[in-house]
């Protein structure tokens, strides 16, 4: 029998665990041609999510595009990956994105072939010259808006992992893009990321070119009420039993996380069929010891990246918690020294996302992880 839980790939249909409230207001202000930026920590299942949105989105009659930002290492590359993706978005035959490729894309002299699952690929003549890369800008960001036009729909372009785009050196390429988006009347822009800081800062500091283009909405824990009863149904189709009571002990086991909760119920399901006729909430403790062996590898790995005193500041917070970290009490319990050294570590592995803020406490980002620091203190 195969496991009903699935984790770490995209997920879509019934693997999808639903956002009913996040779908309808997302939904609701893309297709009325308002830009989001929409912020989402790290295992919060943001891309499924959004193409969940994209699918509903065509069937009432939208286009869509989606521009994974992770996939160009250059400036001129995501614009090549953006005219293939909204192209591809309105055509699927590549004669025909050919076609309209030539029309709206004539100066670069588009090339059109497919890949290994027969979809169309496009390639423009992209010299290697800044001006070269600046011709090709000016005419592919004002793609969406003509094609939308060209079609009489309105588009839904999604930009995944936009904070990227400032990796990338020269061509002043986030002005350009707000120079263009802000006269497009019919796309509406979704802006989204796992970088929650630096995707914040893009549209809400004062001299950022995106300052202000859009609304925040920051992607949460999926709500107890919708999530509990989508695991029962899973469990269930695994001919496991779930009470409401054990599901909850779950999701604040996994810290509400999507990710966490699939792969500790994956774990469970792993653990118990064919053993017992339900889950018991003795058993996520032994489930999460599995999760544990199964990552000490690379926990082991991502520890010897660290220095000693973020591994004494992570030890402190497995330890005591991490809503008082610079009280004197803390620093002195835990022999942590200053207040400006834990605010360095604290920084840092904020940066390197092994932590997470929320509501001014500092939790690991990763529970298992927590377990794994647990497990060797002192």
């Amino acid at each position: 029998m195969q496991n009903p839980f699935r984790f770490g790939s995209v997920v879509s249909g019934d693997d999808f665990a639903d956002r009913r409230r996040e779908l309808a207001e997302l939904g609701r202000e893309l297709a009325g041609g308002q830009h989001v930026f929409l912020l989402s920590p790290r295992r919060y299942g943001k891309t499924s999510l959004i193409l969940t949105l994209l699918g509903r989105l065509r069937a009432q009659g939208l286009l869509t595009a989606y521009v994974d930002v992770f996939r160009a290492t250059t400036a001129a590359q995501l614009l090549e990956l953006m005219a293939q993706t909204v192209l591809r978005g309105v055509e699927s035959r590549p004669e025909r994105v050919l076609r309209l490729a030539a029309d709206l894309l004539g100066k670069l002299r588009p090339q059109v072939g497919t890949d290994p699952r027969g979809k169309p690929t496009l390639s423009l003549e992209i010299g290697h010259s800044p001006r070269s890369v600046l011709a090709v800008r000016e005419e592919v960001l004002a793609l969406p808006e003509e094609l939308a036009k060209k079609r009489g729909r309105r588009l839904v372009l999604v930009f995944d992992e936009f904070q990227e785009i400032q990796r990338f050196p020269g061509v002043g390429l986030e002005k350009a893009m707000r120079s263009h988006f802000q006269t497009h009347r019919h796309v509406g822009y979704l802006f989204a990321g796992s970088r929650e800081s630096a995707l914040r800062d893009m549209a809400s500091r004062e001299r950022a070119p995106f300052y202000k283009f859009g609304r925040l909405v920051a992607l949460g824990p999926i709500a107890s009420q919708e999530f509990v009863p989508f695991l029962q149904v899973r469990f269930k189709r695994g001919h496991l039993r779930l009470s409401a009571e054990v599901g909850d002990a779950i999701l604040a086991a996994a810290d509400d996380v999507p990710y966490n909760v699939q792969r500790l119920c994956h774990q469970l399901w792993v653990r118990r069929a064919g053993k017992a006729d339900r889950i018991a909430e003795r058993d996520i403790g032994d489930a999460i010891a599995g999760i544990v062996e199964q990552d000490a590898p690379h926990f082991n790995v991502g520890w010897d990246r660290l220095s000693l005193h973020q591994r004494q500041v992570l030890q402190a917070i497995a330890r005591s918690g991490g809503r008082n970290v610079f009280a004197g009490e803390f620093l002195t319990a835990h022999r942590l020294g200053s207040h400006s050294s834990v605010q360095t570590s604290l920084r840092q592995l904020l940066k390197e996302q092994v932590l997470a803020k929320t509501g001014g406490e500092y939790r690991f980002a990763d529970p298992f992880f927590r377990e794994w620091v647990t497990l060797r203190l002192p």
